[in-house]
């Protein structure tokens, strides 16, 4: 089982590499382990690559699955939403999860709400329960991770529906940048609410980047619509290397660890330009920023 002093290569870090790539490059960074995407699994599958030859490929370079990510298609919706979420690519059951699960084993599996859909927090919690309660099957435990875009948009958002989950293997995933671009940070990790994380993602976000309120309801729709994609565009493309922002990742990781969270570190950098090193090279980059800031 993967544990505090492990550090995990996630899959937004080195977008587009196939199973084997992302293996090796891991191993040779000092990775102890890799997330897979749904499309991952498929694209090996694809390749011709069979189970026997993914758990061999984990094995030759000492890794393991430490993610499995993510299930977007959980909450309960009425049609025309069920539809929209479908059309816009948002919609990956758990179904598929369930078989990675089973033929790889993972440490754990995350679910967010990404469409930025309404999210009513005792539905919410009985659809997380559920998903749990499945989990346990397989020996995961399930995080759930907040986006300030979506409809749980923030560390209390989804605490709330974990407490009324109540479930052993049920958390909250906290990705610092998800923090900080939700106008939270270490300081509001008392250890009340950081004991109900059990999942790390580490990377940066430029300073002073989007002030807290200007993210809250309180402009325009068409304003807030522009916030949200802004929000988007620099998650998926422009993420600092831990460290190299204004998200004080180093305090955080401090005061989840003061808390008795024992989640392995996942690296996860959505980055154009630490894609232009390539996958090895993005995978040491990322290594070592890591290391880096853990150190402190």
């Amino acid at each position: 089982m993967l544990g505090a002093d492990d550090l995990v290569l996630c899959a937004g870090t080195v977008l587009g590499s196939g199973f084997r790539e992302r293996a090796e490059a891991a191993s040779a960074a000092g990775f102890s382990g890799i997330t897979l995407w749904a499309q991952d699994w498929q694209g090996a599958l694809d390749e011709g690559l069979t189970v026997a030859d993914m758990r061999a490929i984990l094995a030759d370079n000492g890794l393991s699955i430490g993610e499995l990510d993510a299930v977007t298609d959980w909450l309960p919706r009425d049609r025309d939403a069920a539809s929209d979420a479908d059309a816009a690519g948002f919609a990956v059951p758990a179904d598929v999860f369930w078989e990675m699960a089973e033929a790889l084993g993972a440490r754990s599996l995350n679910v967010v709400e990404i469409a930025g859909a309404a999210v009513e927090a005792g539905r919410a919690a009985e659809a997380f329960a559920g998903l749990c309660d499945r989990a346990a099957d397989f020996g995961l435990v399930v995080h759930l991770e907040f986006l300030p875009w979506s409809g749980i948009p923030d560390i209390s958002a989804a605490a709330a529906i974990v407490d009324l989950a109540a479930r052993p293997n049920g958390g909250i995933l906290l990705d610092t940048w998800h923090l900080y671009r939700s106008g939270g940070t270490a300081a509001d990790l008392v250890p009340d609410l950081a004991r109900r994380v059990n999942g790390i993602q580490i990377s940066d976000a430029p300073a002073p980047g989007v002030a807290p309120e200007e993210q809250a309801d309180g402009g325009a729709e068409s304003a807030g619509g522009a916030r949200a994609m802004d929000l988007m565009d620099e998650t998926m493309h422009r993420r600092l290397l831990p460290g190299q922002g204004g998200a004080d990742v180093a305090a955080v990781v401090a005061a989840l660890r003061a808390a008795g969270v024992d989640a392995p570190v996942g690296v996860e950098v959505f980055s154009d330009e630490l894609a232009r090193l390539g996958t090895a090279g993005a995978a040491k980059a990322a290594a070592a920023a890591a290391r880096d800031v853990l150190a402190r």
